[in-house]
């Protein structure tokens, strides 16, 4: 039997924070209706912060037709009720001492989760989801001066194979983030360019192959694309990715 202090350990490993330019980006419980992660990020110093929801529920919305024109009145009618605020489609805290921070997150995150599923419920959508872009974004709110898209890497083969995200980090090591749509072709060309790179044995190049989790996908093809590279679905993608580039 598990002991509490296990349990809560287990949960402490779910919590994601990275260090940004203006302040620390985590990582919470809280899914989206996409159920990808519900992001917050703590800014300020001394004892005055703030959380926000970086925009995350606006760009959840982004295919319901919620922009930024339109954003702020919908959002604060949402929130006000919580204490919270709205400014150019960012929903945020107000001034909080650092020992509140805990709680601050947990008000902003739920909000944010509860805004994406009202509009969810009542705005029509316009557009599908791009999977691409969704994983590119997430990228860049974390690795974006480490990041370059569409690089070339060379494998066992001698041949080079193009890889849409390579993060560049510490030490010289390389992250490979390759999305897989649910396509025959494609599946086959993220398994081979990964095999063979895997296949060189570099112990600086780490890969990890993501598939778009709000698909149906057949269990056949996620083992095949296990055969390339460790395979996650989008909905964890965010904790893990963070956890290999650390």
């Amino acid at each position: 039997m598990m002991s509490a202090d296990q349990i809560a350990a287990s949960l402490s490993s779910m919590v994601v924070a990275t260090e940004l330019e203006d302040g620390v980006r985590i990582s919470t419980h809280c899914l989206y209706p996409s159920n990808g992660a519900v992001s917050v990020v703590v800014r300020g110093g001394t004892n005055e912060f703030v959380v926000s929801d970086d925009r995350g529920a606006l760009r959840e919305l982004s295919g319901a037709g919620l922009t930024l024109a339109t954003a702020d009145r919908v959002l604060q009618r949402l929130v006000k009720h919580r204490g919270l605020a709205v400014q150019r489609g960012e929903i945020y805290s107000p001034v909080i001492p650092v020992h509140a921070i805990p709680a601050g997150i947990v008000l902003v995150a739920n909000a944010a989760k509860e805004v994406a599923e009202w509009g969810v419920d009542h705005l029509s959508v316009s557009r599908p989801r791009n999977f691409r872009k969704d994983l590119q974004v997430l990228l860049a709110q974390h690795f974006n001066d480490q990041m370059k898209n569409d690089e070339h890497v060379v494998g066992a083969s001698s041949k080079s194979h193009k890889f849409t995200h390579v993060i560049y980090l510490s030490g010289g090591r390389k992250l490979l983030v390759d999305p897989a749509v649910n396509e025959p072709s494609s599946i086959n060309a993220r398994v081979v360019a990964n095999l063979d790179v895997r296949s060189m044995g570099n112990p600086l190049i780490d890969q990890l192959i993501v598939y778009d989790d709000r698909l149906n996908w057949s269990s056949a093809d996620l083992k095949l694309l296990e055969v390339g590279a460790t395979t996650v679905p989008f909905s964890r993608a965010e904790r893990e990715i963070v956890r290999r580039a650390a």
